[in-house]
């Protein structure tokens, strides 16, 4: 059988296409090492023909998606990520800074038309630069900016024709996140849309329910709703496209969901419940410890690394908030931090004998 045609075009998005270059990179790795070569020896003539072939699909990836095909390279692509997130980050604060530096020296048509202008122009810079590039570096920053500017602008405008600020702003950012995020396949922008979106939809239900829409943080419980749907939208909605879309949407709701339920632990009074405030922080107490451990369930069974990982964080918190509330008032320091400690390693071998189990049944090995 010949190998395949590596210059067949990639199917999908950059993630998809920088997982198919890391799956080829740790086979070679693989086939390489004295323990696979013990067990699966290839003969010259296969071995010369899945190097001939590695290296060409390794190739044409690298130039069609602009992939890493080696771990240094990996290691160059975080810390590109990491500067283009700061620069993004600095450009909104300058941006934020010379509107309050000058914009009072402004005459109102020069007001408007920079900030009609502001957006527009950096769209296009995030257009021109996600055609010039396969990595997104540039383009992620730039349509970072233009959000920030889009945000900033749509307060300037109410405050020049004095009009009053409503929730619609959510709205209107959140839609402008989101149609950058999917027009370009931008993971954090994905993020910030889909934060925006609920947060619009909790100050709407407030301001329908006769509270002021700013407010709307005060009620977790909205969050709780809106977090479950955003976790089950991915399962209803394919990405073909965008392959790393679906861990965003589970982990963003993931952390709405579970922060929900920690401020409603803490600060009970916010609730809806008509129950006593401790009863109240109580039973969301136990409810986080429940579905925290229900998500790592799911996260395994699922394969999803952030879930498991931000349930598991959860738990943690939720345990030790609960800890602290029984214990910190009436337990010297130091027996408290020693309990504490003590529960630290009852969780590391609970998981470890959980993670055996694991192994045992996946690999059927003795444990």
């Amino acid at each position: 059988m010949s190998p395949p045609n590596p210059n067949q075009a990639p199917q999908g998005d950059l993630a998809s296409a920088q997982q198919a270059a890391d799956r080829i990179r740790l086979l070679r790795d693989e086939l390489v090492s004295e323990e696979v070569q013990s067990v699966l020896a290839l003969t010259p003539d296969q071995q010369g023909r899945f190097e001939e072939w590695s290296r060409a699909k390794l190739a044409s990836l690298a130039q069609q998606f602009d992939v890493d095909t080696s771990a240094p390279q990996k290691l160059v692509s975080w810390g590109m990520r990491i500067a283009s997130t700061l620069g993004a980050l600095a450009l909104c604060a300058a941006v934020v800074l010379f509107f309050t530096r000058y914009w009072g020296y402004l005459d109102t048509p020069v007001q408007l038309a920079i900030v009609i202008a502001t957006p527009l122009v950096l769209l296009a810079g995030t257009e021109f630069a996600a055609r010039r590039e396969r990595t997104k570096y540039f383009t992620s920053l730039l349509a970072l900016v233009a959000l920030a500017s889009f945000i900033l602008n749509l307060p300037v405008v109410g405050d020049v024709f004095n009009i009053t600020s409503t929730e619609r702003a959510l709205l209107a950012w959140g839609a402008f996140a989101m149609v950058l995020a999917y027009r370009y396949g931008l993971r954090l922008m994905l993020a910030a849309g889909l934060i925006l979106l609920m947060s619009y939809a909790a100050a709407a239900y407030a301001a329908q329910m006769g509270y002021p829409w700013p407010n709307f943080l005060d009620r977790p419980e909205h969050f709780l709703l809106l977090g479950l749907l955003v976790f089950a939208l991915p399962s209803w909605w394919a990405h073909p496209r965008n392959t790393g879309f679906p861990p965003v949407y589970r982990l963003v709701a993931a952390l709405t969901f579970f922060i929900a339920i920690l401020s409603l632990a803490e600060w009970g009074a916010t609730s809806y419940l008509p129950w006593e405030t401790n009863n109240i922080e109580r039973f969301y107490e136990i409810v986080g410890l429940t579905l925290s451990t229900a998500a790592m369930w799911w996260g395994v069974v699922r394969h999803q690394d952030g879930i498991v990982t931000t349930a598991a964080t959860f738990f943690i918190i939720f345990l030790f908030t609960r800890l602290y509330h029984w214990w910190w008032d009436w337990m010297p320091r130091y027996l408290f931090f020693a309990v504490i400690g003590a529960v630290g390693v009852v969780l590391v071998v609970a998981f470890k004998r959980v993670r055996g189990r694991m192994i045992h049944v996946e690999h059927k090995v003795p444990a």
